[in-house]
């Protein structure tokens, strides 16, 4: 795997899918025995801190190329006890190109009280793309489901909507 100092637009794009594990302004409440699933928003942007890329023949992004991406996610306003712009986790993910303008995404976000894990489909050429899925997760998202939305630009916002179980 070498690392990609030159930011293609795919790779770009590539990095604002995997920032979808960002998230900020969280909403909602921790699930209790006994009562309804919890819905929980979290919000926060995505600040890309790696990025590698396999690349295999032919040269360019094509069929089976892989991209990892590693991002620090960062607070939009207070969330998690913290202020706004704070470092509240990390992501990382897998990007493999499945087509022209399509790739495939698994990947797992890391915020306080545990860990979400998603996975999907890619548009390469369009953000905000399809949603990615919420697979489930550890502590505080245990068993969560839900979607991920990643936002446009160079700092995308990313959304998770979550629903946990009680």
């Amino acid at each position: 795997m070498r690392h990609n100092g030159d930011v293609r637009p795919l790779v770009t794009a590539l990095v604002l899918a995997l920032a979808l594990v960002a998230v900020s302004t969280a909403s909602g409440s921790t699930p209790s025995s006994g009562g309804t699933p919890t819905a929980l928003v979290i919000r926060v942007k995505s600040h890309v801190t790696a990025s590698f890329n396999d690349d295999h023949p032919p040269k360019g992004d094509s069929n089976g190329d892989r991209y990892l991406v590693r991002d620090e996610l960062r607070n939009v306003g207070k969330q998690f006890g913290k202020a706004d712009g704070a470092v509240v986790g990390h992501d990382s993910g897998l990007i493999v190109v499945t087509g022209p303008k399509t790739g495939s995404f698994v990947g797992v976000a890391i915020l306080p009280g545990g860990k979400i894990r998603f996975k999907g489909v890619l548009s390469l050429t369009s953000v905000p793309g399809p949603p990615l899925i919420v697979t489930g997760g550890t502590g505080r998202y245990a068993r969560a489901s839900g979607k991920v939305v990643i936002g446009p630009g160079g700092y995308p916002l990313n959304t998770y909507r979550l629903t946990l179980p009680v």
